[in-house]
């Protein structure tokens, strides 16, 4: 950091951990502090000067404000006027005071007054008008324009509130750091220094607050030292946050309707959190408790088309807006016990249209664990199961029997975490014949048949309620008999996940710049690589939208078709009736495409056509299973494709894999020990940042939340062309592409490594790549090296 960060400011941390997060730049911690520091000189200022500075009053009122007979004086001034003290002792006198010393004991301790002349110059002063109630009663200024003068004098910015009203941050970002890092200035203090309350009240309030479990603003409010909007104003300062009193506020019919599409009663109920307004793309929402401000930073990213603003409401308002919108009151948590006891069990929503309230499915909040399970029905079980999948973000649902027990595990981001709800433990073990019975029968499987491998599909529709929409979301079923019972595995393709962008996926833009590149070409092969799950279907999409155009043809070929795409003629294969990779690439040739797509190269057939296809001046996108990008040429070569076909057909080669993201809310940096560091590095690497997280509410006590793409992209050059085609082996191929700038997948893991784990990169990166990383004799520090190349930051 500069100079100025690390100069004793109110906060003197709070700039650099703003920095460290990537929410601002050192020059905008620098420009705050310049603002601050005036605003600091400013508030030391008297009264007078500052109403003259700024165009309030002219200088002759002030003049005639200082000789009106009226106005409270300084005890100083009043000294000399009653001669106890000419100018120059008295001015001897306060160079000679004591730090904190009051005047009128400095002159008593200097021998120029007494106790008694002290006393007849206090009640004397508190007998005038101060200077600002003057001026108001003269007429000279408005009160609005005292009291705002006033404040700036009590109460200095603090630096976040100034980035914030530069629009450099916004409160909710800044809020989130404050709590990660516990900055914010304790409540008690803020009401003290904003001379609301006393030392003494505060100690009165504090040692009350020990023996009970109330907030210390409750307890103030209860002994009459704050009001009730004397709390709200004072936390809406305190978290940077407006207060709004919402009198008057009403809403039409088709507000209420938008504004509850957008949150649901049980989301708004559970997090105590209400849409105000949702105008163009800025989206109001108010909270009465402040801690539901992380609740508002995590739905930042969850509606991403909006800009978010927050305002603070009074507790009594949020209920009364809660009845506006969503037609009943709302409950509070000391009787939500009462009212789940008597309150009726409701139907659960028809698995043909299930609506989605962004409410958590969590123990003690599903509606079936509210009123009881004893008769829920299977039906409902199934849809419980699968809306905590599609909640979750879940790419599969597992449905699992062995001698032991019978669990549902769902894969969220990548790794498999077992739902555990002990009433729906005990519901699995009486009734799962009949939930996989169900299941079949929504696939359109054969529910007699146990003994064989089944595979089916079924399709939902539910309102997605961030969107204002319906979204139909196809699932893909598979059933294997195991040797207790048969298990069931179901991958959610969520066609939203396809609609990013190939901007939108995490790849670095290293990555995307050549890749762009080679999407544009007329004609040539790009293939995809990749395990299972790596993303690479996203990818293959985005970069569909990307070449798009309404003047080409695009065809693809899929197994399965998993989101579809408009403008795209898209087909299925079918191996029951012989429909296959290849046959359908050989049928696409005399459609007149422009661009086509394979799923997949599984077989030689398709390979080689792919190949004749590229010749003939086609675009070919496809995917093959490698561990790296330039382990597709000795796979193809596998697939009996001639090396001279490979050189002159094969442009790019794009590998990657899906990372899993640190949990934003709960990371933290921190030292790895050698056994950690020595798996990836010769030498400890003292110019990169490790992160790690401990796990919270926010990510499951996981410490990961989401994921994103590493990646390397091989193109095959002129030089290395010829190589190949002279023979080179594919470790002498990888050589020459990382000679020529090719960026590694795990050079793309250490630039992104704010955003993800040491222990997650060995996890997912394979050995020997490791292992050639390792080897890598860097002139100068990876991380340098890497970033003086690729141009990014860590």
């Amino acid at each position: 950091m500069g100079k100025n960060l690390t100069e004793n400011q109110t906060f003197p941390r709070i700039g650099e951990l703003l920095v460290r997060e990537g929410i601002v730049k050192e020059k905008d911690i620098e420009k705050a502090l310049e603002i601050q520091k005036r605003e600091i000189e400013e508030a030391s200022q008297p009264l007078g000067t500052l109403l003259v500075k700024n165009g309030l009053i002219s200088e002759d009122q002030l003049q005639n404000l200082l000789n009106h007979p009226y106005l409270r004086k300084r005890i100083g001034k009043l000294a000399i006027q009653k001669g106890l003290a000419d100018e120059n002792q008295m001015e001897e006198c306060l160079k000679n005071k004591e730090p904190n010393e009051l005047v009128g004991d400095a002159l008593i301790r200097q021998g120029l007054a007494t106790a008694k002349d002290v006393k007849d110059l206090l009640i004397q002063q508190v007998g005038g008008t101060k200077l600002g109630q003057l001026a108001l009663k003269s007429n000279i200024i408005s009160e609005e324009d005292l009291n705002n003068i006033l404040d700036r004098k009590r109460y200095q910015r603090t630096l976040g509130e100034i980035l914030c009203d530069l629009n450099i941050i916004t409160p909710i970002d800044l809020n989130r750091v404050l709590k990660k890092y516990n900055k914010h200035q304790k409540l008690g203090d803020f009401l003290v220094k904003q001379g609301i309350i006393s030392e003494q009240q505060l100690k009165e309030a504090l040692y009350e607050q020990k023996h009970r479990t109330e907030y210390l603003g409750k307890i103030l409010i209860e002994k009459n030292f704050i009001t009730n909007e004397q709390l709200y104003v004072t936390l809406s300062k305190q978290h940077n946050i407006e207060f709004r009193r919402l009198d008057g506020f009403n809403l039409t019919q088709s507000q209420i309707d938008t504004l509850c599409a957008i949150i649901g009663k049980n989301y708004a109920a559970k997090n105590r959190i209400l849409p105000l307004s949702c105008e163009k793309n800025l989206l109001t929402l108010a909270v009465s408790d402040v801690d539901s401000l992380q609740i508002v930073h995590d739905l930042s990213s969850m509606y991403s088309l909006y800009k978010i603003e927050c305002v603070l409401i009074t507790h009594e308002k949020f209920k009364a807006i809660f009845r506006t919108l969503y037609g009943e009151a709302l409950i509070d948590d000391e009787t939500a016990d009462e009212v789940k006891q008597v309150k009726e069990p409701e139907e659960v929503e028809n698995l043909e249209d299930v609506v989605i309230d962004l409410e958590k499915t969590e123990h003690k909040k599903t509606r079936s664990d509210i009123y009881g399970i004893s008769n829920m029905q299977v039906q409902e079980l199934v849809n419980h199961i699968i809306k905590y999948g599609l909640m979750k973000n879940a790419s599969d649902i597992h449905i699992e029997q062995d001698r032991k027990d019978i669990k549902v595990r769902y894969r969220i981001d990548g790794v498999l975490q077992t739902l555990t709800q002990p009433w729906l433990d005990t519901k699995l073990r009486e009734s799962i014949g009949e939930i996989i019975s169900r299941i079949k029968i929504m696939s359109n499987l054969d529910i007699a048949e146990k003994r064989i491998p089944q595979d089916g599909a079924f399709r939902i529709n539910y309102s997605d309620k961030t969107q204002s929409t319906k979204v139909s979301v196809d699932f893909r079923v598979a059933v294997c008999p195991a040797i207790v019972g048969e298990n069931i595995t179901i991958r959610i393709l969520d066609p939203r996940k396809a609609n990013k962008g190939l901007d939108n996926l995490g790849h670095s833009q290293h990555i995307l710049k050549p890749l762009k590149e080679l999407l544009k070409s007329p004609a040539g092969m790009i293939l995809l690589t990749g395990p299972t799950g790596s993303g690479k279907t996203s990818t293959l999409y985005g970069a569909l939208q990307f070449v798009y155009d309404p003047g080409l043809k695009i065809i693809t070929a899929e197994d399965p078709i998993e989101y579809s795409i408009p403008g795209i003629m898209q087909t299925q294969v079918n191996t029951k009736i012989n429909l296959t990779f290849s046959r359908l690439l050989r049928s696409f040739l005399r459609l007149d495409p422009d661009i086509i797509l394979i799923g997949e190269m599984r077989d030689s057939e398709t390979a080689n056509i792919g190949f004749d296809a590229v010749q003939t001046g086609h675009l070919l996108l496809s995917t093959l299973h490698t561990t790296d990008s330039t382990n597709v040429i000795s796979r193809l070569q596998g697939l009996n494709v001639d090396r001279t076909q490979i050189a002159s057909g094969l442009m790019g080669v794009l590998a990657q894999r899906l990372v899993r993201k640190i949990c934003p809310s709960c990371s933290s940096e921190y030292i790895p020990t050698e056994s950690e560091w020595s798996l990836l590095f010769k030498d400890y690497p003292d110019d990169l940042t490790f992160y790690r997280a401990e796990g919270c509410e926010l990510c499951d006590y996981t410490g990961y939340s989401g994921r994103t793409l590493v990646s390397e992209f091989f193109v095959m050059n002129k030089d290395i062309a010829l190589a190949l085609i002279r023979g080179a082996k594919e470790n002498e191929i990888r050589r020459m592409a990382t000679e020529n700038g090719m960026k590694t997948m795990l050079d793309d893991c250490i630039l992104k490594l704010n955003q993800t784990t040491l222990s997650e990169i060995i996890r997912l990166m394979p050995h020997q790549m490791i292992k050639e990383f390792k080897s890598r004799d860097f002139n100068t520090s990876p991380t340098r090296a890497l970033k003086s190349v690729t141009g990014q930051g860590i």
